[in-house]
């Protein structure tokens, strides 16, 4: 990959509607309320856990040992780095219990089940789509989702008693540096058009399935409401 297509891959992302047309991360950016950052927290909580096993999918579809060390060492950031209570997923589980809640299968939405669905898909159709998709479409596109929700949290942390940030923190760090691995990785391997091609529609498709996400938090919590 040359610099030309990782800039190309970037501003794929930053210009899809899920960042740019995405009313309920749009209307919480102007104000959000506790039940809104609950169903959101709780909504990731899935995808924290499904998403150490998409880069574990990715990795059996490479035969390339250079390859596997990147999306491995990605897993083991992932997970606290062999400390179970410092995993992202924890990290996140006890956020929400410090916030008087839990999470239970009954808490997943449809929309979410189908995005996890369809990233499954995804990520053991071929490699090169399956780095589009947890590269691009998900650590990078989560470090700008993550950021804004974050910025909301902390606007609503100054209304109501609310946790320390410490699973944004931890996370918008991790996203950052995976995103570069992930992008050096991209770089290293889709050395011709058909991978390239590949990667592209990973992403997209990755990125298009993330909008089922959202359009599940909108049926839910269509309106703000004070907190």
């Amino acid at each position: 990959m040359t610099g030309k297509f990782r800039e190309e891959l970037s501003v794929e992302v930053g210009k899809h509607p899920v960042l740019t047309a995405n009313h309920w991360l749009e209307q919480r950016e102007r104000r959000m309320d506790r039940r809104d950052l609950t169903l959101w927290l709780k909504q990731e909580y899935f995808v924290s856990v499904a998403f150490v096993n998409w880069f574990l999918y990715a990795a059996a579809l490479s035969d390339s040992v250079d390859s596997k060390i990147v999306l491995v060492q990605n897993i083991w950031e992932e997970l606290g780095e062999g400390r179970p209570e410092e995993a992202h997923v924890s990290i996140l589980r006890r956020f929400l219990s410090e916030m008087g809640e839990t999470v239970a299968d009954t808490d997943l939405l449809p929309e979410t089940s189908s995005y996890l669905s369809i990233m499954r898909r995804i990520v053991n159709s071929n490699f090169y789509s399956a780095l589009g998709a947890i590269g691009p479409a998900n650590e990078y596109l989560l470090k700008l989702e993550y950021g804004r929700m974050f910025a909301s949290y902390r606007e609503l942390k100054s209304r109501v008693p609310l946790p320390e940030g410490k699973f944004f923190q931890v996370n918008l760090e991790a996203d950052e540096s995976h995103a570069e691995k992930m992008f050096a990785l991209i770089e290293t391997v889709a050395i011709d058009s058909e991978k390239r091609d590949q990667v592209r529609e990973g992403m997209v498709q990755a990125l298009d399935a993330r909008l089922l996400f959202y359009e599940g938090l909108q049926r839910v919590s269509p309106l703000i409401v004070s907190g």
